[in-house]
């Protein structure tokens, strides 16, 4: 059962990201739909400083401060309302970074790259190709992000702010979905020996390693 319930919890993940896009798209592209995409722009930051004050040692003081800086945005809601664009764009671009620099910050000499140790939660101890190999799908995954932020960056400056939101919208899940073919592709040619594993391998034992270290 682990296997069905892990794959109905990614979709609807994505599916939950997919509408979550759909409506910022909408919101971007009517007339009149500001104060849904202010929502929009608003809502995931809320909710994570949320979830922080929460568990916070110090949620006593950190949960009334979140109640402030709501009511701090509830009365500038109409100014906001009027660039809510900009939170989009900045929610997008610092997600991007976050993520490169999540893959970048394991390249330094004394960590180990991110795949490597999910390779690793896999298959135990890594000969030296995987090793190599998963070290460099990981400077891919951090290229990968700084890409989609630059170009995300770039579309916003120069193009209407439609074209932006088609990409950042639009294209972000599929160009994730490509980056995962291609990385498949690319081990199967550079690994062709070792044994083929899902990403839902991944997944579990990433849960046993958590569970192993709790």
């Amino acid at each position: 059962m682990t296997g069905p319930i892990q794959a109905a919890r990614a979709v609807t993940g994505i599916a939950l990201v997919a509408a979550y896009e759909l409506g910022a798209h909408y919101a971007v592209s009517t007339p009149g739909f500001q104060g849904v995409g202010l929502a929009l722009a608003l809502a995931p930051l809320l909710a994570l400083a949320l979830g922080a004050a929460l568990r916070s040692a110090r949620r006593a003081w950190f949960a009334p401060l979140w109640l402030l800086g709501c009511a701090l945005l509830w009365k500038e809601r109409a100014l906001l309302t009027q660039h809510f664009e900009w939170g989009l764009y900045l929610e997008h671009v610092s997600f991007n970074l976050a993520m490169a620099a999540l893959f970048g910050r394991t390249l330094l000499a004394s960590r180990e790259p991110l795949c490597s140790r999910f390779a690793a939660m896999v298959h135990g101890s890594l000969t030296p190709a995987v090793a190599a190999y998963t070290r460099g799908i990981t400077v891919a995954w951090m290229l990968f992000f700084m890409a989609i932020a630059g170009v995300s960056t770039l579309l916003f400056a120069l193009t209407s702010i439609v074209t932006w939101s088609t990409f950042a919208n639009y294209l972000m899940l599929p160009l994730v979905a490509a980056m995962f073919a291609a990385e498949y592709g690319c081990r199967r040619i550079a690994l062709p020996d070792e044994p083929r594993t899902g990403i839902f391998d991944g997944v579990r034992a990433y849960r046993r390693s958590m569970h192993a270290d709790a």
